[in-house]
């Protein structure tokens, strides 16, 4: 669970509390299973805002927008160019976390979308709104920043279990291995993957066995480091045996790394 969905709890019981009501019934629609999404920056008059929720939902195919600067939450929907406001007691959180604009709603006319310019950019009540894709994670990485980057990466280490007799191989190594992972934080399965490395790296914390990670842009072709070890896809892992490359992590080497790993390096 993401520390920032209790915001949205807070602004919808306060709505209540102040009696707002709505009128128009809105039918006919699927404006459901809005999940919150830390791949995109909400900019308000230029500036990145770090009180802006971001929910994106594929059944719809729309954003909706919740920060304390705007006096209510915006319906985004690229498709067709609208933005709309949407009354906050209309806002459901589901039990799967998911956020649901309830039957009877009445969504309010705010803006045309430009898309001239990043995902979405619009003006609403004199503010400058802009939705962009947050900018990629590039260079040497720790889970530690991975981790403030976005709380998927923590959540899914948490959640995964490395085979124990891999690691237990690996924890007996006596000379110095060391994975480095080559990844993009854009990427969805390394997304998928990446947290798996971050949960190793802390079981073998203290042993011979090292992991590090390093973020690379959309377009890698031209980054030093991406050059220098030949790195065509994303993820890829580099194994390396006394400073020695011996083998890589990539495809489904990925399904259990620490076995992939472990092989590798007792060839």
């Amino acid at each position: 669970m993401t520390t920032r969905r209790p915001f949205l709890a807070t602004i919808v019981a306060a709505a209540i509390a102040f009696g707002i009501h709505v009128a128009a019934p809105l039918r006919g629609q699927n404006l459901s299973g809005f999940t919150l999404s830390e791949d995109y920056v909400v900019e308000i008059d230029g500036k990145p805002t770090a009180t802006a929720n971001v929910y994106w939902s594929q059944p719809a195919r729309a954003f909706l927008i919740l920060a304390k600067e705007l006096p209510t939450p915006l319906l985004v929907e690229p498709v067709s160019r609208q933005v709309r406001g949407v009354p906050l007691v209309k806002l459901a959180t589901r039990s799967d976390g998911s956020v649901g604009i309830l039957e009877g709603a009445a969504l309010t006319p705010k803006a045309v979308i430009d898309t001239t310019q990043g995902l979405a950019r619009f003006a609403v009540d004199g503010r400058t709104i802009q939705l962009v894709e947050k900018p990629p994670l590039v260079g040497w990485q720790t889970p530690e920043s991975l981790s403030s980057y976005s709380s998927k990466y923590s959540e899914r280490s948490a959640a995964y279990t490395p085979q124990a007799a891999a690691v237990a191989s690996l924890r007996g190594r006596n000379d110095d291995v060391r994975l480095t992972v080559f990844f993009g934080s854009w990427c969805p399965f390394c997304q998928q993957k990446v947290p798996t490395a971050m949960r190793l790296a802390r079981e073998l914390a203290g042993s011979n066995v090292k992991i590090d990670f390093y973020g690379l842009p959309r377009s890698f072709g031209g980054d030093a480091q991406a050059k220098k070890y030949g790195i065509k896809s994303v993820p890829t892992g580099v194994v390396f045996v006394g400073g020695k490359e011996v083998g890589r992590v990539s495809a489904d080497g990925w399904a259990s790394v620490e076995a992939t790993l472990a092989r590798i390096v007792s060839r």
